[in-house]
């Protein structure tokens, strides 16, 4: 079966004395796995073809509409970004703990509730759904949090298949499926093919084949390296569902990639460079409802840990 690969490359200038903003449009849909049935989604490198119908990122990354220097020292080495039910507040995490921080950030990024369910722990995602919160850890360990509005939490740890090696660090909610998405980091320096894997929330089980997966060649073809980048690979550090498109959001502190993914298909929607001045260490991405994006990322140099709102443009 023959395919038809159409790209198209963007170039888009930052505002004035910024750096400049690459992305990469890849308009096409994967040959392998199609279905409607959102568990069969293709794990291996995606051939791709049919022409889709040229649009955009919908956000100005390098102009948000909200940029906060989160003033508590605890989250210096914010890992970790979650949305909840309240209008502005948002759950956080920082590494070396198990500690979510709910932070209301109409009030400039300051903790509201703090909520303590583990002394120590490489801990790189959380997520509220529904009365629960949820924390990943890097070893793929999954902790679910009840009861946590008292002073004494209930937590409950779920081992799954995922191992340290695999790195995880992204953790999303995927409302379609009823699961928890678990994205793997892997190695930077290698380019086998990062895997997302479903937490089913009703069997409190890992579905053994990935949903979703991303080839990091494939993601360096779309954005190539500059002169002054390493020479790594498309590594994940967050993921959310897009709540309007569906689009599946992954961010990558290795190269400050985003790559969006169609739910459908698996096929990469969107590739594009986030500009590491205003982003030098993303590991934190959540949606509200209208689909406003929300990124956190580590300061420089062990500076403040930084928060930023981009307007949905639909």
């Amino acid at each position: 079966m023959s395919a038809v690969v159409v790209f198209f490359i963007l170039l888009v200038s930052g505002p004035a004395g910024s750096a400049p903003f690459h992305g990469a449009f890849n308009p096409s849909r994967s040959l392998v796995g199609i279905t409607g049935n959102p568990q069969s989604l293709p794990a291996g490198r995606q051939a791709q073809s049919a022409v889709r119908n040229p649009d955009s990122l919908p956000y100005d990354l390098h102009n948000p509409v909200l940029a906060i220097n989160f003033p508590s020292q605890d989250l210096l080495e914010i890992s970790a970004l979650g949305p909840t039910d309240e209008p502005g507040i948002f759950c956080a995490l920082a590494d070396e703990r198990g500690e979510i921080f709910f932070i209301d950030c109409n009030n400039g990024g300051a903790i509201t509730r703090r909520v303590l369910f583990r002394d120590k722990g490489d801990f790189e995602g959380v997520e509220k759904v529904g009365k629960c919160l949820y924390a990943l850890k890097s070893n793929g360990d999954l902790f679910e949090i009840a009861n946590w509005e008292k002073k004494r939490p209930r937590s409950r740890l779920y081992s799954t298949s995922i191992s340290k090696s695999d790195d995880a660090e992204g953790l999303g909610y995927d409302s379609q499926r009823q699961a928890l998405l678990i994205a793997c980091k892997g190695n930077p320096d290698s380019a086998y093919l990062r895997h997302i894997y479903a937490f089913d929330l009703h069997t409190k089980q890992l579905l053994e084949t990935p949903v979703f997966s991303v080839d990091p060649e494939a993601v360096n073809r779309l954005v190539p390296h500059t002169k002054e980048e390493k020479n790594g690979y498309f590594s994940p550090s967050g993921i959310a569902v897009h709540p309007v498109s569906g689009d599946v959001y992954i961010i990558s502190t290795a190269l400050k990639r985003l790559v969006v993914l169609d739910y459908a298909t698996g096929a990469i929607r969107f590739a594009v460079r986030l500009d590491k001045k205003l982003l030098p260490q993303p590991e934190g991405i959540a949606f509200d409802p209208e689909g406003n994006l929300y990124l956190s990322s580590e300061g420089k140099k062990g500076g403040e840990g930084l928060f930023f709102r981009f307007n949905f443009r639909k």
